[in-house]
C-alpha cells in the first residue's frame, strides 16, 4: 500500500512539475538490480545549483541475509563527484526503508545525480549496480 501511494505521489508531482513555466522540475527513477533488490528516488531540481524535496525508498526483496543501501552522488559543475547520502535498509527480507528531505547544493552547480544500489554482508565486498542518473535540466551544457 505504501509503494502504491509513493508511485501516485511521484506521478502527480511529475505531472505538476512540468505543467508550465516557472514550475520546478521533478524527476524520479528506480533501480532493480540483477539480484532483485530495488530503490526508487524522486526529487525536485530547484535551479542550476541545487535539488531538494528528495524521497528515497530502499527495498530488500531478496531474503539473502545481506543488507541493502542506496548511495547518492552528485557530479558538480567543476566535474567533481561528491557523495550526498548513503541510505541503509537493515531491516531484512521484504522491507522497505523510506528516507525524506534529501537535498544538495553546490556553488559550482550540479550536473547530475547518480543512484547506486549495493548489498552488503560481513566479511565480503559490497556488490553494487549503478542504474539511475538524473541530469539537472537547469545546468545547461
Amino acid at each position: 500500500m505504501r509503494r502504491a501511494a509513493f508511485v501516485v505521489a511521484a506521478t502527480t508531482a511529475l505531472t505538476l512539475g512540468t505543467a508550465g513555466q516557472g514550475w520546478a522540475d521533478t524527476t524520479s527513477g528506480d533501480i532493480t538490480t540483477s539480484w532483485g533488490d530495488r530503490s526508487r528516488i524522486q526529487l525536485t531540481w530547484a535551479d542550476r545549483n541545487s535539488f531538494d524535496n528528495g524521497a528515497l525508498a530502499v527495498a530488500d526483496q531478496t531474503c539473502d541475509d545481506r543488507s541493502v543501501h542506496a548511495t547518492l552522488t552528485i557530479r558538480t559543475g567543476s566535474g567533481a563527484a561528491r557523495p550526498v547520502s548513503d541510505n541503509h535498509n537493515t531491516e531484512g527480507c521484504g522491507t522497505t526503508a523510506d528516507f525524506q528531505n534529501i537535498a544538495a547544493t553546490d556553488p559550482s552547480g550540479i550536473r547530475s545525480l547518480t543512484m547506486t544500489l549495493c548489498r552488503s554482508a560481513p566479511g565480503t565486498a559490497d556488490e553494487c549496480e549503478t542504474g539511475y542518473i538524473a541530469v539537472n535540466p537547469y545546468f545547461g551544457s
